[in-house]
């Protein structure tokens, strides 16, 4: 059965495939972090920069728009930041890193399908006026806040699909599918053992995620799929920065947007107004690859057939490291 080295080896299988709530002292760790308490604490610690940033903005003659966004954004990168420290992401974002680098060639089949149709229809925005006016006349800080709330609708349309396919896969881990999911883990041979016995495999058969570790695999999916979002986000933005620079001269953006083009650097490459525009069309560009994702079921298909095994393996092993935590806990006890 498992030993105490065990134990250690499954958890660090666990943080090196993106899993670290998977492992017991980390999901009481988080749980910690989430205590009302601590979460208000932070709220006012990131509130103090935030205020601090508004106040500052103002008294540089910023306008009170300008000043409210910059303080907001500084209140979403502190609180940002937390998250990113709590919720262990460098770990879950360098398995989806991995995981989206092997998987790279559904970057090529859902381009070809998506981008055609958008680029028709964005490019007759990109030479549209109001375009540019509205885009010209946001501050750098709202500006980071559309995108924002591009990404926030995005995880809205994801996150409904997510959920379910990590039901329906936690569903079909049980029996001689739990073992063949823990093979090639340090609980392969435990697996095997529980399985023959008929009380402890009916034991983990009822063990079911909690939210915690839900989100876990969710948050897993999220930065898989955004990672091959930001691909094609990028495709568009690194366009529209080109077009624009060759097609869009100073002086049609300076009848466009009422003024000269102000260029930050010494390079003057690209405009402040153009780079405006690109970030503007290419954060819409990935709210629509993101739509196109949840109802283009090709894509689904590959992308969910492709991850699947990682969520039943993670799934299989987490129910048989509780069931012989247990059994551990309960042999100590006697």
């Amino acid at each position: 059965m498992l030993t105490t080295n065990d134990v250690a080896k499954c958890e660090a299988w666990f943080d090196s495939h993106g899993l670290p709530y998977f492992v017991e002292s980390g999901h009481e760790a988080i749980q910690r972090s989430l205590v009302p308490r601590t979460v208000g604490l932070w709220a006012a610690l990131a509130s103090a920069p935030a205020v601090l940033v508004t106040v500052v903005a103002l008294n540089l003659e910023a306008g009170p728009g300008e000043a409210v966004a910059a303080g907001l954004l500084t209140a979403a990168v502190v609180a940002l930041g937390r998250a990113v420290r709590v919720f262990r992401v460098g770990r879950i974002g360098r398995w989806a890193l991995a995981h989206a680098w092997e998987n790279r060639s559904l970057i090529g089949p859902l381009a070809t399908r998506a981008l055609p149709f958008l680029l028709l229809f964005i490019t007759f925005l990109f030479i549209n006026t109001e375009v540019w006016q509205v885009s010209a006349a946001l501050p750098r800080p709202l500006l980071w806040v559309c995108v924002g709330i591009f990404a926030l609708l995005a995880v809205a349309f994801l996150a409904p699909s997510f959920r379910s396919e990590i039901e329906r896969v936690g569903a079909e881990v049980e029996g001689e599918m739990l073992a063949a999911t823990c093979v090639g883990t340090p609980l392969a041979s435990a697996a095997r053992e529980i399985l023959a016995e008929p009380h402890l495999a009916t034991e983990v058969a009822g063990i079911r995620l909690p939210p915690l570790q839900r989100r876990n695999l969710m948050l897993m999916l999220f930065i898989a799929q955004a990672i091959q979002m930001l691909s094609l986000v990028l495709i568009v933005f690194g366009f529209f920065v080109v077009f624009g620079s060759i097609a869009i001269r100073p002086s049609v953006i300076e009848t466009w947007v009422g003024s000269p083009p102000h260029y930050t650097g010494p390079l003057h490459l690209v405009s402040d107004e153009l780079f405006s525009v690109a970030v503007f069309l290419s954060a819409f560009a990935g709210l629509y690859f993101t739509v196109q994702a949840v109802i283009d079921q090709n894509y689904r298909r590959e992308f969910f057939t492709r991850i699947q095994d990682d969520l039943q393996r993670a799934i299989g092993v987490r129910k048989v490291y509780v069931a012989l935590r247990a059994h551990l806990a309960a042999d100590r006890a006697a």
